[in-house]
């Protein structure tokens, strides 16, 4: 089935871009078939018929639809279709436009603009303006009047047949008389209150032009709706800058720590910067109409614009790009390194071969379910009335900004931006931290605002909304194959997307040109596949060939999963509850200062009713200590079986701890088995610190003093037993050093005195809450900073009176016996 997928994603996917694409037609061209270098060239003829050179002007061409009938037809796609037919209207609602500016001059107003129909290629409109300092005649209404109704009869005028004389307008200037004559152009289609005119211009006596033209009959003014699109603009540069800042919060992290390579992070930048860049060479001209720098002409104006885009746009894109790979990979070959295989052996210089043609081959039929489910979403609201359909970003490439190469540029952008910059960052990470979906959902936001894969609907809030189509394919792909797959399914599928609106309504040269450009890189890609699948090479990558980055993130999840285990394992040796005692209560705590802690505590029920209780403190803490404190604890429960006597226990565990111990391990242990019927403990020390006794008639602290040498100590006296008795409201209460040797900022350790204080404030509350206090002490000294040693706690309430209060018969009679009251 998981071969058979692709194949299904793309009959899938032809089937849905069948049916669907009807609702995105209506605002298209239909039958444009002249190219932007055709109407250039028609343009050209039609400045020098104006008496102008036009290789001695700066051109820009664009494409223009009239702003008055766009807004009154734009919401009603049935409408706008039959619009399309009207001789009138027709030609009024797409053309390219040429706009002509002389150098070393300001660029505005332009010099020269003509309107070539995209349909037939014939001129609509041709008008020279004229600087205010220019001089000519003043000639009279009737002189005017006369050549301009000569030249409204002497052709026919696409978008102006029957034109009837309106009005004459002058503007009188110092050095000449301009003249303006609008023509009434009747029409049956109804336009509610806007009116088609033709208007003639002349400047001075010289003649300088026809325009079409469409006003308000009341005289209102037009009033643009661009707020949606600027706020749009806005969202997505805040975007942008807010995901450079984290990503380069993390990198800095991952770079510091040596998780991270810049190589291929360094290749992907210059690939971007160098994409973008071409990109503004392509639409330099076109992209910087409308825009003014002050007095600087327009060539400068555009080049200048170039500077800004790639200072503001290009270079924190490709940071962006930079900072994502080197982030998102450092990421993913945790636990996704198989995702980038086909994608590294690019970048690797080695494309031919069967993973990569795999990669190429599933990203190829995957294509259209992208386009497919971005055409799917954005039809949602067509359904239901909330949008319309537009001419869209993609006809506006091709026809606006730089012609079909820009169909190529911009899906190249987005292959890249989108892949590596969201998935390849946010879904490892997610996936890392066992929380999927929320990377989904924010990949998926993060898509559709920044405007991947852009379908022709209007306003532009609805098609923010219901842009989260693509990127959704996007996703499920790269989950269920690899990165390489990914970029060429939404390379591709950003192509479709941005191109089949257009290709679907073009003719001609046009459509000719749109299919070269769509096959090109299609060609390519599947010359590739096959080339690659035909050597049968798969890539496995060894250890050794892996970044020297990578390495250290493999070396360091291997020692994470063993300290993991170990620390799992060391879990399991604490005791998971305190053991329940008639008269007595028991509280215990246990913090490691790292994954793997040195000390243990343990709780040793025995046959004849007594509890041992065990607590040791391995020097230094980590994983040594971990395994020295675990072979202690095995020793230990194996002893307890056999002989039980806390003096036996400590001279057994020295034996096995110098003879299994690295050197210069030592361990401080005490041991002591209590009787809960006499409230009586029998106990001897290896060298640990000596537990406290709060003696509930005096409310005084006693140490139990019972010094030895620790654990591992050759020459060294022998271990004595010592027998303690408790009464009533008493209190015992064994602490590792951690607690006492815990430090503020200042260095300071908290020390023995400071202890016995709060012992001494405490020690008539149950256990638990004396060890409480003794833990909020300790964590308000230190301002709650990381202990440098593990902190271990236990302490034993006696709240009851003694069953049997016979004192304790030494069992071993070489064994030297003190007894504490």
């Amino acid at each position: 089935m998981k071969r058979l997928s692709p194949w299904l994603a793309f009959a899938g996917g032809i089937i849905v871009l069948l049916l669907i694409l009807p609702f995105f037609e209506a605002a298209q061209p239909h039958g444009v078939r002249v190219t932007r270098g055709e109407a250039e060239h028609i343009a050209d003829e039609a400045v020098a018929q104006l008496g102008e050179s036009p290789h001695k002007l700066w051109s820009a061409i664009t494409w223009w639809k009239s702003p008055l009938l766009e807004k009154e037809l734009e919401r009603d796609p049935k409408r706008l279709a039959e619009a399309m037919k009207d001789p009138v209207l027709r030609p009024r609602m797409g053309a390219y436009r040429v706009n002509y500016y002389r150098s070393n001059i300001e660029k505005f107003p332009q010099y020269v603009s003509v309107l070539v129909s995209g349909r037939t290629g014939e001129v609509i409109s041709s008008r020279l303006r004229l600087r205010a300092d220019t001089a000519g005649a003043h000639p009279t209404e009737q002189q005017m009047r006369t050549r301009a109704d000569a030249f409204v009869s002497s052709r026919a005028f696409p978008g102006a047949p029957n034109p009837r004389f309106e009005l004459a307008q002058p503007t009188i200037l110092r050095t000449r008389t301009d003249w303006v004559f609008r023509y009434r152009v009747p029409t049956s289609f109804p336009l509610g209150k806007v009116v088609p005119l033709l208007n003639v211009y002349f400047a001075g006596d010289r003649f300088a032009g026809w325009e079409l033209m469409e006003e308000y009959s009341d005289g209102k003014a037009y009033e643009g709706e661009g707020g949606s699109g600027v706020a749009t603009t806005l969202i997505r540069f805040s975007l942008m800058f807010a995901l450079l800042l984290v990503l380069l919060i993390v990198f800095l992290r991952k770079y510091h720590a040596g998780e991270v390579g810049v190589g291929s992070a360094s290749m992907l930048f210059l690939f971007a910067i160098a994409l973008m860049f071409v990109m503004s060479i392509v639409i330099h001209g076109s992209s910087a109409e409308g825009v003014g720098m002050g007095s600087i002409d327009a060539r400068s104006t555009a080049f200048a614009q170039i500077a800004f885009k790639l200072l503001f746009v290009d270079a924190p894109l490709s940071l962006v790009m930079f900072l994502a790979w080197a982030v998102g990979e450092s990421i993913a070959r945790e636990r996704w390194g198989e995702k980038l295989a086909s994608f590294d052996a690019l970048l690797r210089h080695d494309p031919l071969n069967a993973t990569v043609g795999k990669s190429l081959t599933r990203g190829l039929l995957t294509a259209p379910a992208v386009a497919a489910a971005a055409f799917g979403a954005a039809a949602i609201p067509l359904l239901f009335g909330a949008a319309w359909p537009e001419i869209g970003n993609g006809t506006q490439y091709v026809l606006y900004l730089g012609g079909p190469v820009m169909l190529i540029l911009c899906a190249a952008f987005d292959a890249l931006v989108f892949p590596i910059g969201a998935l390849l960052v946010v879904l490892p990470f997610a996936s890392r931290r066992r929380m999927l979906w929320l990377g989904v959902v924010a990949v998926v936001i993060l898509g559709a605002v920044g405007g991947f894969c852009e379908t022709p609907i209007a306003p532009a809030l609805q098609r923010m909304l219901f842009g989260f189509g693509g990127i959704a394919a996007a996703v499920a792909i790269f989950l269920t194959t690899d990165l390489l797959t990914t970029v060429i399914a939404v390379f591709f599928g950003a192509m479709l997307t941005y191109g089949l609106p257009l290709i679907v309504a073009a003719r001609g040269a046009m459509l000719s040109d749109l299919l070269i450009t769509v096959s090109a890189p299609l060609l390519i890609a599947i010359a590739f596949a096959i080339a690659g699948l035909m050597t049968r090479r798969e890539v496995v990558y060894t250890y050794e060939d892996l970044a020297p980055h990578v390495k250290r993130i493999v070396e360091r999840e291997r020692v994470k999963a063993e300290i993991d285990a170990a620390n799992r394992i060391q879990a399991a040796l604490l005791p998971l509850d305190v053991p329940e005692l008639a008269g007595a209560s028991v509280a215990s705590h246990y913090r490691a200062a790292t994954e793997i802690g040195g000390d243990y505590f343990d709780f040793l029920p025995q046959p004849n009713g007594e509890i041992g209780i065990a607590f040791g403190d391995v020097s230094g803490h980590g994983l040594t200590s971990g395994i020295v404190m675990a072979m202690a604890k095995s020793a230990l429960l194996v002893q307890v079986t056999a002989n039980a006597s806390p003096r036996v226990v400590l001279e057994v565990l020295n034996e096995i701890v110098i003879k299994t111990a690295p050197k210069r391990i030592l361990m401080t242990f005490f041991f002591g088995l209590l009787d809960p019927a006499t409230h009586s403990l029998r106990f001897a020390s290896a060298g640990h610190l000596d537990p406290y006794v709060y003696r509930a008639g005096t409310r005084r602290i006693e140490p139990l003093s019972s010094w030895g040498f620790p654990l591992g100590v050759k020459r060294r006296d022998p271990f004595r037993e010592h027998t303690v008795e408790f009464s009533s409201g008493d209190r015992l209460i064994l602490y590792s050093d951690g607690l006492i040797e815990a430090v503020d900022d200042d260095g300071e350790p908290f020390g023995f005195d400071r202890f016995e204080r709060v012992l001494a404030d405490s020690g008539h509350m149950p256990a638990e809450e004396i060890k409480k206090s003794l833990l909020a002490a300790v964590k308000k000294f230190t301002r709650n900073r990381p202990p440098e040693d593990d902190q271990t706690l236990v302490v034993v309430s006696f709240d009851g009176v003694a069953a049997r209060p016979q004192p304790y018969i030494a069992q071993v009679a070489e064994t030297a016996a003190e007894t504490v009251h």
